[in-house]
């Protein structure tokens, strides 16, 4: 991975070092002035093993939660450069045709455009090589002509919509890299006779066929029948993984060309990624060498190099925001650990002051004990980073193991465990000062009693900072409004909630009612549907992202703690009145209960910390129920069409009905009840008007009637003189001056849209909008130049996944710009109910087997993209949850604590008759308020969350509706309760090990 956050790693990872090594060296040089102070501190790490063991794993998570996701982006990185070499190999750049390329308007249309195009004479080729000659920047320049033709096997009856064909000269396999068979051995191609050809592996496997036997290939119209003389594994490219190597002279002949090339490839100095960085160099030498041609060089091994640089950081970005709730509550973790060392040491601190020691010395010694713990558990975070991360790729593998030949290589990147550690060592040293700092601030004589610390009042600091909160409130509010930004309004909005409580608090409102009314103003104002909020404000429409997610989760968590934590007199009264006819359960509660309640600030934090973690979780469980039920409607989604079939351009498929009435294959004609194609054009496109754009290279789809007429895709907004989804359809039919557009190239105010990424996008209007305004693209034939005006009377819907980002209009528009008509590379067929389509399929697939259409079930296509959505899913989910390792580390660490300052308690408890048993039960109840309360809080504000978004949502993508999700809450429960109660088994335990007269006695 080569950035984090758009920093550069290399520079992310010198600064970190840099302040670390100046923090560590002020650290050294404080310990060897102070080595009385460092054996302090560090001799309490060893003292209590259990305890030490609790907070480097509560420690440690930041640092996991960071080397996991820096992982995970370096084996995507790895994997992606994998493929780049595994289609381009030594080649770094291609003189092509601008209009050329294969271009796609989404992952999941299912169309087909050709490679090869506008062919030039080799006088071209000959400027390159003289220009690119004697200048060091290449090492290999050599013409092809690549084409892409359905290729069958006559024999296995097996085909290949698409076989990349590859004419390569005589200097390709020295310009590029030979052709190496399976065993190793280089396959020369001067020794290829007239009607031979290599084909690589891959199409060999899919083909069935070895090497001596006969393919037929479809070059035009009738087969071309070449003699398989070899497979190559190595070589090949620029491929895809299914191609095919022959002379170019002889696939001149069968082309009928002759000294014309459509391509030219490059091959730079250098290894195969040295080489890369040289390509802008080379395309500001060759480009030149091009004026007055419609041919560019294009660098296609950087821009994929790129890409999977910027995938990796995009992945890295997602999983650490979706940490940003582990994090923090990792962070409030750290603070709770030094505040309860602090109040364990209190004694001891004290008289350490009464001796002499000053506040700085106090301070030294919980930061020296601190960085060994930061320096321990980074390192351990690291290492389990590393497993989490292996184990996100596995999952990860899964779920994209429907994607043609990608596979996952486990990388790990030095840089990035670096990078991690110092990351979470800087942010643990951070917390470690500031809770030191609060730990020296105590009452020597209060200290060595051992009693609690008096409230300080402090009336001005508190007033100035609720008039400070005010201001700055009212600043973000405005600047919301004026941005039309939703996250700086609501932050704006909250801190007004927030202060003017606070601020009448200082005039005489009990601090009770104070944070009653704060914590509950948060939770209505950020739990308030966002169409009751614009209504009641008259707000306009504002944007709002994934940030607001995170912010959500922390003011309604932090506004119901407050709530829970000033009113806990309440609460426990009300859980005493349900099981006060347990026998022996009310003292019991009450001393559980009462406990934890008078620690307010480390319950507070405890209780924070599990709310915040189950919130995400139960978020989750509910975004995947809702949206789930979507996947189960396969007809919705792939627009009624049972069938697809792909087909390539070479050989395409004509009279498909009548094919299909006249087939032997078993097919009943009446069984499909209509048959739809839709043919695509690589063309420039921008939008025209006031909100006109530049021109953009895009491929538009041109459907015919049998496809308009019967595809049940639905519109999210549509022009007001139509009256269904059907009109619409039928209008593109009847006007070819006419285009409707995937919601995908609409921008939406909610900035939450999960297509596929296009360079071409609508402006001017929202998907949300209720009408459509008039709104006008044009495009271009790039070979041609040839325009047309289109007028958009659509937006399809979200969940059209076989349309996703992309354009459709008349096949009959798309012909009347292109130089030829543009054949039909995508067939859709519907079924009648009750009819196999496994097995039509099956069939449709051998009656055109001679034009290699490849056919598959829509159902069951989207039933694999939908196991690979969930697993991906989970996976982030599962992420989340490993901020559940912090509240139950803090349970621990809590009962622990609990256990050591409550000895003269159980020796009381022990000595009035209370039994083990009781006593560990205390113990045990006080641990499982703690949990059950926090899981309780956050399951109820992770579903209220979840179902304001989802009736949010469902405006935008119709079918969208809350679903309780029980089995997912159950199971949250359940894990997180047992391992709640795993983790505080042992201190109960020991607590109920304590004998009356030695915890009486103990000092």
């Amino acid at each position: 991975m080569d950035k984090l956050f758009g920093i550069p790693l290399n520079t992310l990872m010198i600064e970190l070092l840099a302040i670390l090594a100046v923090c560590m060296a002020l650290l050294g040089f404080a310990a060897l002035r102070n080595p009385v102070l460092l054996k302090l501190g560090v001799r309490n790490i060893t003292r209590r093993k259990a305890q030490t063991t609790l907070i480097i794993l509560g420690l440690m998570l930041t640092t996991l939660l960071f080397s996991s996701a820096l992982v995970t982006g370096d084996t995507l990185k790895h994997s992606i450069d994998n493929e780049a070499l595994r289609g381009y190999g030594a080649i770094d750049e291609i003189i092509i045709d601008k209009g050329d390329g294969e271009k796609s308007g989404g992952d999941f249309t299912g169309t087909r455009t050709r490679i090869g195009g506008t062919y030039f004479s080799s006088d071209v080729y000959e400027k390159i090589d003289t220009g690119l000659s004697g200048t060091g920047l290449a090492d290999g320049v050599t013409p092809a002509v690549i084409e892409l033709a359905p290729a069958i096997s006559p024999n296995t009856k097996q085909s290949i919509p698409e076989l990349t064909v590859l004419g390569v000269a005589g200097n390709y396999a020295a310009a590029t890299e030979p052709l190496v068979n399976t065993a190793g051995e280089e396959l020369d191609i001067a020794r290829l006779s007239t009607g031979e050809a290599f084909l690589g592996s891959k199409a060999a496997e899919d083909l069935d066929v070895a090497p001596g036997d006969v393919i037929q290939v479809f070059m035009g119209r009738e087969p071309t029948t070449l003699n398989i003389a070899g497979v190559f594994k190595d070589g090949g490219k620029p491929s895809e993984g299914l191609s095919m190597v022959l002379p170019v002279e002889d696939l001149w002949s069968y082309a009928g060309t002759s000294n014309t090339y459509n391509m030219i490839l490059i091959s730079n100095t250098g290894n195969e990624f040295d080489g890369a960085a040289l390509s802008g160099q080379v395309a500001d030498k060759v480009n030149p060498l091009l004026a007055g041609t419609t041919l560019e060089a294009q660098t296609v091994k950087q821009d994929v190099l790129d890409e999977a640089s910027e995938a990796a950081t995009s992945l890295t970005n997602i999983f650490l925001i979706l940490g940003e709730f582990s994090m923090v509550a990792g962070v409030m973790l750290i603070f709770l650990i030094f505040v309860m060392l602090a109040t364990e040491r209190k004694t001891e601190l004290g008289v350490m002051r009464a001796l002499g020691s000053r506040r700085r010395d106090i301070l030294k010694i919980f930061v020296f004990e601190g960085i060994v713990y930061a320096l321990l558990a980074a390192g351990v975070g690291v290492i389990a980073g590393i497993g989490v991360g292996w184990a996100m790729v596995r999952v990860m593998s899964g779920a994209f193991g429907q994607v043609d030949d990608f596979s996952f290589a486990f990388t790990v990147d030095w840089r990035s465990l670096v990078v991690a550690y110092a990351m979470g060592l800087t942010a643990t040293l951070v917390v470690v000062v500031v809770s030191a700092w609060r730990a020296g601030h105590i009452n020597i004589v209060r200290a060595i009693r051992d009693l609690p610390e008096p409230k300080r009042q402090r009336r001005k600091v508190w007033v100035f900072g609720a008039i400070g909160m005010l201001i700055l409130g009212a600043l973000l509010t405005i600047l919301g409004l004026n941005s039309m930004q939703l996250a700086p309004f609501m932050i704006g909005t909250s801190l007004g909630i927030i202060g003017l409580p606070l601020l009448a608090r200082n005039l005489g409102l009990p601090e009770r009612a104070a944070f009653t009314i704060a914590g509950l103003g948060l939770l209505v104002w950020w739990l308030l549907p966002a169409e009751v909020v614009s209504s009641l404000l008259s707000l306009p429409e504002m944007t709002r992202g994934m940030e607001m997610f995170i912010l959500s989760g922390i003011a309604i968590v932090a506004g119901a703690i407050w709530t829970v934590m000033y009113n806990s007199d309440i609460l426990l009264a009300f859980v005493v009145s349900i099981f006060r006819r347990v026998k022996g359960m009310p003292p019991l509660l009450k001393i559980a209960v009462n406990y934890p309640m008078r620690t307010r600030f480390r319950t507070g934090m405890a209780l924070a910390m599990f709310a915040l973690i189950i919130f995400t979780m139960s978020f989750m469980s509910a975004m995947l129920g809702s949206f789930g039920a979507i996947w189960d409607n396969t007809e919705r989604l792939a627009g009624g069409f049972d069938i697809q079939g792909l087909a390539g351009y070479a050989n395409p498929v004509d009279e498909v009905t009548g094919k299909i009435a006249a087939s032997s294959e078993g097919i009943n004609p009446d069984d499909i009840t209509a048959v739809g194609s839709v043919a695509v054009a690589p063309v420039d496109i921008r939008q025209t008007g006031e909100n006109g754009g530049d021109w953009q290279s895009f491929v538009v789809q041109g459907a015919d009637d049998g496809y308009l007429e019967n595809v049940d895709y639905t519109f999210q907004l549509k022009s007001g003189s139509y009256e269904s989804d059907a009109a619409v359809w039928q209008a593109l039919a009847d006007d070819p001056g006419l285009a409707v557009v995937h919601s995908g190239l609409v921008p939406s105010p909610s900035n939450l849209n999960s297509d596929i990424p296009s360079d071409f996008m609508l402006s001017g209007f929202y998907a949300d909008n209720e009408t459509l305004p008039d709104v006008y693209i044009e495009v271009r034939d790039p070979q041609t130049g040839k325009a047309r005006s289109l007028k958009v009377i659509g937006v399809i819907e979200s969940m059209a996944m076989y349309a996703t980002n992309s354009v459709f209009t008349s096949k009959q528009a798309i012909d009347s710009i292109t130089a030829t008509p543009a054949p039909a590379t995508s067939f859709w067929f519907k079924l009648k109910p009750g009819v196999d389509a496994a097995a039509t399929s099956k069939a449709l697939s051998r009656t055109f087997f001679a034009n290699g259409m490849d056919t598959r079930v829509t159902a069951e296509h989207l039933g694999d993209m939908m196991r690979s959505n969930n697993m991906m899913n989970r996976l982030m989910q599962g992420f989340m949850g490993l901020g559940l390792v912090v509240g139950i580390a803090a349970l621990g660490v809590i009962a622990a604590r609990s256990v050591v300052e409550r000895r003269h308690q159980i020796g009381m408890l022990r000595a009035i008759g209370f039994r083990r048993g009781m006593v560990q039960s205390t113990f045990l109840l006080e641990s499982s308020f703690v949990s059950l309360l926090g899981i309780i809080i956050g399951t109820v504000l992770g579903i209220g969350l979840s179902y304001n978004f989802i009736t949010f949502v469902s405006k935008e993508i119709d079918g969208v509706a809350f679903k309780m999700p029980w089995t997912g809450i159950i199971a949250i429960f359940v894990l997180t309760y047992s391992a709640s109660l795993l983790t505080t088994y042992l201190p109960s335990r020991q607590a109920s090990k304590i004998y009356p007269a030695e915890a009486l006695r103990y000092e």
